[in-house]
């Protein structure tokens, strides 16, 4: 009992060394994202979103898009504009924008087809000298004393030069990365790219706060509709643009090919009238179709036991000598070889041959039409 309690000191005592001398420190460790952070790049800005109390729902396909262009205003963030839209849909989303709604677009210059770049004039720039320039811009919104820092030392980043309409601000001089004008009652932010607010890059600089300052400040009510579509056109676009040569040789090529295979009905033909076969050949292709269905060997058995009671009936005598001497008696009466009566009465060949059967059946014949009149004794 005493060494138990010793014990028990022993280990409360080293518990109490532990607690007292060993430091907890708190090491961060980076991590690769998750399936969710890498299937929506943007679910670090919706997670922000959501927790300061704006609602984020996602684009995909051209119905939610007509949905939010005929609905209440609230915030459009577009990645990857060009290709995306038919002449009809652009038109839909600049009024939608008209009549109060705030767009926040990537654009690309590069594309002469992109219908922002037209719209508002936007060219392609290329910031001179950015190796030794600076790895942020700062934007500065109208009346507003803050100064937000925009990542833009990356050859990934596109440059935005003003072309035509005037922007109320913009983010850098040389190549700048967001340019920012009114439209009717709301109000466009295009940018170079929207890498800005990836999971990669929101936390960085003050990415985070610029977005929210955006929001806040043009659109604090509504719903964030993000839409990620792709660059590339959906297929009955590219088709009915790019291919439409194709398509029309594929649609009369299957044309022709119907018209090949499909039957086409004309007037009633009368049938020839099939020829009248006689007996002969109705037997012939009676016996054809038995030696193929393997059907002699049982015919010749049917013949023989007709043939034996038929000579039965007419010489009672003959049934009861031995089979020798009745063979001999049959070939005295019909004229023919023993060997040959021996053979069409007892061989057992179990398919006979075409030539073999005929010939059996011919001396079957002749001892049944043998001579009647005569009586064996």
């Amino acid at each position: 009992m005493i060494q138990r309690m010793i014990w028990v000191a022993i280990a409360a005592a080293l518990l109490l060394w532990i607690f007292a001398n060993i430091e907890r420190v708190t090491v961060r460790r980076h991590e690769g994202m998750q399936e969710e952070a890498v299937q929506n790049p943007f679910l670090a800005a919706e997670r922000l979103f959501s927790r300061l109390g704006r609602k984020m729902k996602h684009i995909r396909r051209g119905s939610e898009f007509d949905a939010l262009v005929a609905g209440a205003n609230g915030v459009l963030i577009l990645k990857q504009a060009e290709h995306t839209f038919t002449p009809q849909q652009a038109e839909q989303l600049l009024k939608w924008v008209e009549h109060g709604g705030y767009l926040i677009a990537e654009v690309n210059v590069s594309d002469k087809a992109n219908f922002l770049a037209q719209t508002f004039g936007v060219e392609s720039a290329s910031p001179k000298n950015r190796a030794n320039a600076a790895d942020h811009v700062e934007v500065v919104l109208p009346d507003d004393p803050l100064r937000y820092r925009l990542f833009a030392r990356s050859r990934s980043l596109q440059g935005l030069a003003v072309g035509g309409k005037r922007p109320q601000w913009q983010a850098g001089e040389d190549g700048a990365q967001m340019l920012h004008y009114a439209h009717g009652r709301g109000n466009v932010t295009l940018v170079g790219s929207l890498s800005f607010l990836a999971n990669g890059q929101i936390g960085q600089f003050d990415h985070a706060e610029l977005a929210w300052a955006l929001l806040q400040r043009y659109q604090p009510d509504g719903v964030i509709h993000l839409a990620r579509r792709s660059k590339y056109p959906p297929l009955w676009r590219w088709l009915t643009e790019s291919a439409w040569m194709a398509v029309i040789s594929f649609v009369l090529l299957i044309v022709l090919w119907l018209w090949s295979v499909i039957p086409r009905f004309g007037g009633l033909r009368a049938a020839p009238e099939a020829a009248r076969r006689d007996l002969a050949q109705h037997l012939f292709a009676i016996g054809r179709s038995l030696w193929r269905e393997g059907g002699l060997g049982s015919l010749r058995e049917r013949v023989r036991q007709e043939v034996a009671q038929r000579l039965a009936l007419r010489h009672p005598a003959l049934d009861r000598r031995p089979a020798n001497e009745r063979r001999a008696a049959l070939a005295r009466m019909s004229g023919l070889a023993e060997r040959d009566i021996r053979k069409a009465l007892d061989d057992k060949q179990a398919l006979p041959s075409p030539e073999d059967f005929t010939r059996t059946m011919r001396i079957l014949q002749r001892l049944e039409c043998g001579q009647k009149t005569k009586t064996i004794k």
